[in-house]
């Protein structure tokens, strides 16, 4: 399987963005999604591997993901990094980005210098095979909404939060394919930011135009912008906390999108 094929899209999920976003649903999964090819999400999901398990992570990382994740990079989403100066300093975080693309963990990856990161995604995307194989070797820490595996996943963010790791959410919940503009957040970024007392570091990919361009479909360039970090307030409550970043990290999106597309939202 050519799997640099994953990057792309189709009219018809365009169609249900431009639907999605008349109506306001700015959370609603568009891609098809199916738990054909999932595997199940248990109180087994190694969210903290053991050594020999880590082991074989190490060599696909370093043998396939790698290398697959710099030409996507390079070549297909010809991606260009600004502000990587507010990586300095900051040992982990949580990171938060648009989900614009079924890739755009791993160009979080490569605008990080591949710096130590664990994803956090939805339960489906625990794949069986080889795709399923190379997305836990990246990381992923499936959520599912259960109160024993909510647990286990609070406790693998605290565990990663404490070994200069950072982790990543996509606070809005859903992909929408090289859709512009920040939609509306969902709290548990940030919550686990104000539990933990870490900065949550936010990043906002913009997109440029191919000069061929032919249709809406083709693949814009990807500007990653990495943003300055917003921290916990000391004297706040963790709710306060919470809210406080949760509207801070927005409002650093939304200048950003003002700045670079020179338009309001």
């Amino acid at each position: 399987m050519d799997y640099f094929l994953l990057a792309q899209s189709s009219q018809e999920t365009l169609d249900k963005i431009k639907i999605a976003e008349e109506n306001q649903t700015f959370n609603a999964h568009l891609d098809p999604i199916t738990s054909e090819g999932s595997l199940p999400v248990t109180e087994k999901y190694p969210y903290i591997p053991g050594p020999f398990r880590n082991f074989f992570y190490f060599l696909e990382r370093t043998f396939y993901l790698k290398a697959f994740t710099k030409k996507l990079n390079k070549k297909v989403f010809r991606t260009i990094v600004n502000g990587k100066e507010n990586l300095k300093d900051i040992d982990s975080a949580i990171i938060i980005c648009n989900h614009i693309n079924k890739f755009d963990g791993l160009v979080v990856n490569y605008a990080t210098d591949f710096r130590k990161l664990k994803i956090m995604t939805a339960e489906f995307n625990n794949r069986s095979g080889f795709l399923g194989a190379m997305m836990r070797a990246d990381g992923i820490l499936p959520f599912k909404n259960s109160k024993e595996m909510v647990k286990k996943f609070s406790d693998a963010i605290k565990y990663y939060l404490k070994r200069k790791t950072s982790v990543l959410f996509f606070p809005e919940g859903s992909e929408w394919w090289c859709y512009k503009k920040p939609r509306p957040f969902m709290d548990g970024a940030f919550h686990y930011a104000a539990v933990n007392n870490v900065p949550v570091l936010p990043i906002f990919i913009t997109f440029k135009d191919k000069e061929n361009k032919k249709s809406e479909l083709d693949i814009p360039d990807f500007i990653v912008n990495i943003l300055p970090a917003i921290f916990p307030v000391k004297d706040k409550t963790k709710a306060e906390n919470t809210k406080f970043l949760k509207e801070e990290s927005y409002k650093a999106w939304c200048n950003k999108y003002k700045e670079f597309y020179g338009k309001e939202l």
